[in-house]
C-alpha cells in the first residue's frame, strides 16, 4: 500500500509550485511554473501589475498533475501570494478582469486621500492592524468593482465573487463548490477586524465592498478536490497566506520566533502568540493562523523589493549575466566604498510607508564598477531588512537573538553573510529553503491527523547552516546610519512631478 503523503501548493507572485511531502517531512516531488507579469500602461505615466487568473489556474493544475503520479495524497495545503485580488462570475467561474497584484499602486492616490483624516487612519489601523495603503486588497476590489466589465450587473444579480488567489484556486479545485478563505489571508484585505475576527461592516462601507461577494472565513476544512481526477475527493485541509506559511514552515511556533522570506519582496514575521500586538513604528499586526478557533498573531514588516532587485540587475540592466556568478562577484568586491543603494523600486514599505519613494544609487563616481553596483544593491536589501528588525524590536517585548531565513535569495551564501553582518545576530538557513510550501504541508499534516503533534513539525525543520555576523558593531552602525540618511533623501522624492 502506498504511503500517505501531503500535496502542497504555493501560488506565488512569480510562479506556482507543487510538492509532495511524505510522513517524514521530506519532499518526494516538486514542480514549478512561472507565469506572466502583465504591466499595462495606466495613462498617468505609470504601469499596473496584473496576473491572468486563468493562466495561474492552468499552471496550478499542471504542476499538481506533474507531481502526484500514483501517490496516495491524503490532504492538500495551499499558500497564496496574499493581497492580490480578482473578481469572477459565481455561476460560470469566468474572471472579469486580470487580478490586481499586491504591487499594483493604481489606487494609492485614493489611499493617500483617506490617510489625511487622522481619525480614520487610526480607526482602520486599530481594527485591522494595517495601514491605509494600495498594497492591501480593499482598494483593489473597489477598483475592480468600478472598472471590470459586467461587475455591477453580476453584483446586482448576486452572482459576483471577489477574493484572493487562495479563494480562486479553492473555488476551481472544488469545481465551484467552495467559496472560502482563511483568517491569515482575510487579515490582509484591510476589511477584516482582527480583534472581532470577522469582516468589519464599517470598513466594508468605507471601501464600498458588499460583504456578500466575499468568501466565508474558515480555520480549515476548505472542501474536497473534484477538478483533478487523480486526487478526486481529497480534502483541502489547510490554507495560509504565503508569509504565515513560511512562519509555520520555519517552525516559528513560539512567541518571539522570527523568520524572513526573500522572494519578490522580503517579509519579516514575528510570532506574537495569542494576542495581537499594537502596530507601531511602521510595523503591522496581522493573523498568522487559526487552529480550532485559537488564533496566533504576528508582527509583519515588509520590504517590497528583494528578489525583484536581482531580476532588475540582470534582466533590465544586464549587470548580472548569470545568477550563479553572484557569490563570486560579492567575494571579489568586499566593499562598496561610498556607494549606497536604496532599493525602493516599489516604494518604501515598513517602517516608512512612503509609497512614492523610488530607488536610487548614491555616491557614484566614474570609477564605480558593475560589481560595486551589484554589491550595493544587495547591501541595500540587507539594510532594509535591518531597519525592519530594528523597528520590530522597538514594537515588541521580545528579544530577537536569531532569525531563520528562506526564499530564493538565501541560495547565495555571500548574501546571507551580508545580512548577518548588517543584523548583528546569527542567521539560520534551513535544509529546505522553500518554507512557504512546506508550511502549508505541515499544517495540512496536522489538520488531517497524519501528524499528531507540533513536535512532528519541529522535527522536520532541519537547519543546514548558521551564519554568524563578522562585521564589528561600529562598522555596522556606521553603515546603517549612512543608509538611513539615504532613505530619508529618497523618501522626499516626488516621482509624479513632470519636468
Amino acid at each position: 500500500m502506498s504511503e500517505a503523503t501531503i500535496l502542497g501548493i504555493d501560488q506565488g507572485t512569480t510562479g506556482t509550485r507543487a510538492v509532495v511531502m511524505n510522513s517524514f517531512g521530506r519532499v518526494e516531488a516538486s514542480h514549478y511554473l512561472k507565469h506572466r507579469q502583465i504591466m499595462p500602461e495606466l495613462g498617468d505615466g505609470s504601469r499596473g501589475v496584473e496576473h491572468d487568473p486563468e493562466e495561474i489556474w492552468n499552471n496550478t493544475a499542471r504542476v499538481i498533475e506533474s507531481v502526484i503520479s500514483d501517490r496516495k495524497i491524503v490532504a492538500v495545503g495551499i499558500a497564496n501570494q496574499g493581497e492580490s485580488s480578482l473578481l469572477w462570475n459565481r455561476k460560470t467561474g469566468a474572471p472579469l478582469h486580470n487580478a490586481l497584484v499586491w504591487q499594483d499602486r493604481r489606487t494609492q492616490r485614493w489611499m493617500d486621500e483617506l490617510k489625511t483624516d487622522s481619525n480614520l487612519r487610526k480607526k482602520v489601523s486599530e481594527k485591522t492592524g494595517l495601514h491605509l495603503d494600495a498594497y492591501f486588497s480593499a482598494s483593489k476590489i473597489r477598483w475592480l468593482l468600478d472598472h471590470a466589465k459586467g461587475a455591477r450587473e453580476l453584483l446586482r444579480d448576486g452572482n459576483l465573487c471577489a477574493g484572493t488567489f487562495d479563494t480562486w484556486l479553492i473555488y476551481k479545485l472544488t469545481g465551484g463548490k467552495s467559496f472560502v478563505t482563511d483568517p491569515s489571508t482575510a487579515s490582509r484585505t484591510l476589511l477584516y477586524n482582527i480583534h472581532e475576527k470577522k469582516f468589519d461592516p464599517e470598513l466594508l462601507e468605507l471601501f464600498g465592498v458588499p460583504e456578500g461577494i466575499l468568501a466565508e472565513v474558515l480555520d480549515g476544512g476548505f472542501g474536497t478536490v473534484s477538478a483533478i481526477p487523480k486526487i478526486d475527493g481529497v480534502p483541502i485541509a489547510a490554507s495560509l497566506v504565503d508569509q504565515a506559511g513560511a512562519v509555520f514552515g520555519q517552525g516559528c511556533l513560539h512567541p518571539g520566533d522570527v523568520k524572513a522570506t526573500y522572494g519578490t519582496g522580503c517579509f519579516v514575521y514575528m510570532n506574537c502568540g495569542t494576542e495581537p500586538s499594537l502596530n507601531k513604528n511602521g510595523i503591522l499586526s496581522t493573523i498568522a493562523w487559526s487552529r480550532n478557533h485559537r488564533f496566533t498573531y504576528a508582527l509583519d514588516g515588509g520590504i517590497f523589493a528583494a528578489g525583484s532587485v536581482l531580476e532588475y540587475l540582470s534582466g533590465k540592466l544586464g549587470l548580472l549575466k548569470d545568477m550563479s556568478d553572484l557569490d563570486r562577484i560579492l567575494r571579489e568586491v568586499p566593499s562598496t566604498g561610498s556607494v549606497v543603494c536604496v532599493p525602493a523600486f516599489a516604494g518604501l514599505a515598513s517602517p516608512y510607508w512612503k509609497r512614492n519613494a523610488r530607488a536610487a544609487f548614491l555616491g557614484l563616481d566614474l570609477a564605480t564598477s558593475k560589481s560595486v553596483l551589484i554589491r550595493a544593491a544587495l547591501e541595500g536589501v540587507a539594510s532594509r531588512v535591518a531597519q525592519v528588525i530594528r523597528a520590530m524590536k522597538q514594537s515588541s517585548s521580545f528579544e530577537i537573538n536569531r532569525i531563520r531565513v528562506d526564499g530564493g535569495m538565501v541560495r547565495s551564501d555571500e548574501f546571507v553573510q551580508i545580512q548577518a553582518d548588517f543584523l548583528g545576530i546569527p542567521i539560520e538557513v534551513p535544509e529546505n529553503r522553500e518554507a512557504t510550501v512546506m508550511g502549508v504541508c505541515y499544517l495540512a499534516a496536522r489538520f488531517s491527523g497524519l501528524w499528531k503533534s507540533d513536535e512532528d513539525v519541529l522535527k522536520s525543520v532541519r537547519v543546514s547552516r548558521i551564519f554568524q555576523p563578522k562585521l564589528n558593531a561600529h562598522s555596522r552602525e556606521t553603515a546603517l546610519s549612512r543608509f538611513d540618511s539615504a532613505c530619508e533623501l529618497v523618501a522626499k522624492w516626488e516621482p509624479d512631478v513632470v519636468i
